[in-house]
């Protein structure tokens, strides 16, 4: 009987310790993704139907009932959501609708909008012709910081999502190595790089510091 109690915790010990080790927790299984949806014709504003874009002001999401209110340097990529017919999970309906209509908004699979920012700089500026890069995620309250400083002092900047966009990961790798910062400290966001320096995180003053403002 001990030796089935000592076995018993044994197995009971080995079992428990799948679910979590020093890794973290193993990975969740993937879901199965449905099937994509069918286009849709985007003639004009009807009842149901929602626009969604990346506001440039603010570099956040927006929604807009009507065509009319999307701003034009935002119209290139719109997700179309119809609320009496929305899409399957995982799927948006996108569209170009810079080119007038009618348009087509056309299934893509975990659509993230591209982010390529570049607000105008002021004239005479001391900060200005820096290069400025910075990686970003969704939901990343420090990139919204950043975003906002280099708006409020009129810093140009591109800006790259490590999640959704495919360039990130070779453009954050090669800038890395040419400000000599090792890959394993390339980790979390926001990550920017002004000229060959980087910024690891969200650090006001070094920023000011390095773009002279």
């Amino acid at each position: 009987m001990k030796w089935f109690g000592v076995m018993s915790v044994m197995v009971l010990g080995a079992v428990g310790g799948l679910g979590c080790s020093a890794d973290g927790p193993s990975d969740p299984p993937v879901p199965a993704v449905a099937a994509a949806p069918a286009p849709l014709e985007v003639a004009g504003d009807r009842d149901g139907v929602v626009y969604r874009y990346l506001d440039p002001e603010t570099g956040e999401v927006a929604t807009a009932s009507a065509i009319a209110d999307i701003p034009a340097v935002a119209r290139p990529q719109v997700v179309v959501f119809d609320t009496n017919a929305p899409p399957p999970p995982g799927w948006d309906l996108v569209a170009d609708l810079s080119r007038g209509l009618p348009a087509t908004a056309t299934p893509q699979e975990s659509f993230a909008f591209a982010v390529a920012t570049r607000p105008t700089p002021v004239a005479g500026a001391a900060h200005e012709g820096h290069d400025v890069v910075m990686f970003t995620s969704e939901g990343c309250g420090y990139c919204r910081q950043a975003r906002r400083f280099f708006k409020q002092n009129h810093v140009p900047y591109t800006e790259l999502d490590v999640e959704a966009d495919p360039r990130a990961p070779q453009r954050l790798a090669t800038l890395g190595k040419k400000a000599g910062v090792p890959p394993s400290q390339l980790q979390g966001v926001p990550i920017i790089f002004v000229d060959d320096q980087v910024v690891l995180g969200w650090d006001e003053g070094r920023l000011r510091r390095l773009l002279h403002i």
